[in-house]
């Protein structure tokens, strides 16, 4: 069973990885059932507490 910090792990890493790709991040919360204020202080590197 995975941990809560192994999952915001492989959550970010999506991100980061979709975002590469030129992915808006909109369309990353969309894709990946978050919020548009998660992906952005991801991108933008701040530390947050996913829900």
């Amino acid at each position: 069973m995975r941990t809560e910090e192994e999952a915001t792990y492989n959550l970010n890493e999506q991100i980061f990885e979709l975002y590469d790709t030129g992915i808006p991040a909109q369309d990353i919360a969309g894709r990946l059932k978050t919020t548009a204020e998660y992906v952005n202080a991801v991108l933008n590197g701040v530390q947050v507490e996913a829900s």
